[in-house]
């Protein structure tokens, strides 16, 4: 098992920050973790890489089946 899967995890878990864990592949964990701003998703593979994403945004809210598909449309 990854060492550095558990550093990333104690770290998150040190700050009190919620995540969840997901098998992307055969080879890789994601830990999903959203803080007020930001989505952070950080990858753990195999070799202990460690590759980080964060998606920026706020915290609006749009509400009803127009606001589903705009989310989803490719050009947006």
């Amino acid at each position: 098992m990854s060492a550095k899967l558990f550093e990333v995890m104690k770290l998150l878990e040190s700050k009190r920050i919620h995540f969840t864990i997901d098998r992307t592949s055969p080879l890789a964990v994601t830990l999903t973790a959203t803080v007020v701003g930001k989505r952070v998703e950080i990858s753990v593979d195999e070799d202990d890489m460690v590759d980080v994403s964060v998606f920026h945004g706020d915290e609006s809210v749009e509400v009803g089946m127009d606001a589903v598909l705009k989310a989803i449309e490719e050009d947006a």
